[in-house]
């Protein structure tokens, strides 16, 4: 798609960055002039991808210092000058590229003054002003962006930082962020620090060299072209390099596809168009149907799935317990997905127990046997894999074997086969049995697995499993349990040290008035006085 701003023909295409922010597509609308109409885009098409962008900018530049139509022309400044305003150059882009609204024309002066086509004489802000307050120059086109005689790795920020400091300190010190950055780089490239040296002694030499309008330019020059590439903290580095990819000639033909890597592509295409797909309904349709199955399995969908308690809400750790490998009874839910497929059944620890001592009744228990020691044998070390392919051979596929599986003639040959073309470094080796393994598993999922659900065996256990509660039993700490507090008589307090003594004497001494009892326990603690208070009774009677 092909935009316009105004009068400035901007490609779309993918990679190339806009000029502008404010466009429209062109809808019916005339032929308009553009600056790519010009003798420079002439060979477009021979522009490399990732450089037109910047070639449309340099493309603008090149006008603004044309001698007929360029900037200072349009000035009409009798003597010769090498500064302009923000005021002149917004003023020829309007009238350049016929833009009809000022800010269309300070957006592309913007983006000349950030990728560092022009730069400000003050060197501080990297931003147009309409007006006349600051004078801004064009680059050398020497220092223009992405350009291939200058290079900007940390090596040439060094010397150039180590050229500055060797200089007058008043016009070419060092700021903060410069000098902090120009330690570290010592420090990094502390091995190419007497080269860092030589070269900026001889660049200083040159400069030297040069006139004082000269050296001033040149100065100026420079330092903006490093204020873009190295930014101070806080600014925005408009130029992203890329991983830089330097590739010999002979690499760049080894990378070339040969006729042979062509037609293994071309086969294996051919053969895409022979295999079976599904339709996405069909898909969408297994994927509900697996949901609802798992949906009361999955706790971050179904919250009854975390009985007894939530490890992910709470610090108790029951549920990982009571689903532990090593449980006596399983839980009620755990057997439910026993229950949906075989897959669950077997990848399950304790499942794979239950079974195994049912296919044992059955007198089939060499099946799962030997679908585990192949499972094993994927993951052995490769020391140990020609041991271990050579003993679960004998044990089950040899015949006469103790533990011999049934297996048919096809697939015996191809694991014989399989066993002759594998060796140590070959990656397949593992997958010898993988023939025998799936006959197995199917087998075991046909024939044993079904009426293993309508065994009596498994019926119990589901009943166990219900039966099982899902509390976490609480253990207590300590000596036994606290008597029941039990009445017993009111202390004998101290003489004069209430009226209540008095109301107990004459209690006990006869009268009438019924006795105060005090409600406590008996203690270690008020044993003496009780039994003082028992034998005072008895001698007043």
């Amino acid at each position: 798609m092909t935009v316009y701003f105004n009068k400035l023909s901007i490609s779309t295409k993918e990679g190339e960055p806009m000029l502008m922010t404010s466009f429209e597509e062109q809808k019916g609308m005339p032929h308009l002039v553009s600056i790519f109409d010009t003798q420079y885009f002439r060979k477009w098409t021979e522009i490399p991808r990732g450089l037109s962008f910047h070639h449309k900018m340099e493309t603008i530049i090149k006008e603004l210092q044309s001698e007929k139509f360029g900037l200072f022309q349009a000035m009409k400044v009798r003597r010769p000058v090498t500064a302009f305003t923000g005021y002149d150059l917004v003023q020829w882009l309007r009238k350049r590229f016929d833009m009809e609204e000022q800010r269309e024309a300070i957006h592309l002066s913007q983006l000349l003054c950030q990728y560092g086509y022009i730069y400000p004489l003050d060197l501080k802000s990297y931003s147009i002003k309409e007006d006349r307050s600051v004078e801004y120059r064009f680059q050398k086109p020497f220092y223009w962006p992405f350009s291939s005689q200058v290079s900007t790795d940390s090596i040439e920020y060094a010397i150039y930082l180590q050229k500055r400091s060797m200089r007058n300190k008043q016009k070419h010190g060092l700021e903060p962020y410069e000098q902090e950055a120009f330690d570290k780089l010592l420090k990094v490239y502390c091995d190419k620090k007497e080269f860092i040296e030589k070269q900026a002694t001889e660049q200083v030499d040159e400069i030297k060299k040069k006139k004082r309008n000269e050296k001033i330019i040149f100065d100026q020059q420079e330092r903006a072209f490093w204020r873009i590439h190295r930014p101070p903290p806080g600014c925005v580095k408009n130029l992203e390099e890329g991983p830089k990819k330097n590739f010999l000639p002979q690499q760049i033909i080894a990378r070339k596809k040969t006729k042979e890597a062509l037609r293994k592509e071309i086969a294996f295409l051919k053969k895409s168009f022979g295999r079976p797909r599904m339709k996405f309904s069909m898909v969408f349709e297994s994927y509900k149907l697996r949901w609802e199955q798992y949906k009361e399995f999955d706790p971050f969908m179904d919250a009854s799935a975390t009985q007894p308690s939530n490890p992910w809400m709470s610090d108790e750790t029951m549920l990982w317990e009571i689903n532990s490998p090593d449980v006596h009874i399983p839980t009620d839910s755990r057997m439910k997905k026993w229950a949906i497929s075989f897959y669950e059944l077997i990848n399950d620890p304790r499942g794979q127990c239950e079974f195994d001592e049912y296919l044992q009744k059955e007198y089939s228990h060499e099946n799962l046997h030997f679908w585990c020691a192949v499972e094993n044998y994927k993951c052995c070390p490769r020391s140990r894999q020609k041991e271990e392919m050579n003993s679960i051979y004998k044990m089950y596929l040899e015949k006469g074997s103790r533990s011999e599986v049934n297996v048919d003639s096809k697939t015996l040959d191809q694991v014989h086969q399989n066993m002759r073309s594998s060796s140590e470094s070959n990656a397949k080796a593992r997958y010898v049995f993988e023939p025998a393994q799936e006959h197995i598993y199917v087998l075991m999922k046909k024939d044993s697995y079904p009426r293993y659900l309508r065994s009596d065996q498994f019926k119990d256990l589901m009943e166990k499993a219900k039966q099982q509660p899902l509390t976490k039993r609480r253990f207590f700490f300590g000596g036994p349990k606290k008597r029941p507090s039990t009445p017993s008589p009111k202390i004998n307090r101290r003489h004069g040290s209430s009226s209540s003594d008095r109301d107990v004497s004459s209690d006990i001494s006869g009268e009438s008035s019924p006795v105060h009892v005090a409600h406590h326990s008996f203690s270690t603690g008020n044993l003496q006085d009780l039994d003082s208070h028992k034998s005072s009774r008895t001698n007043s009677r």
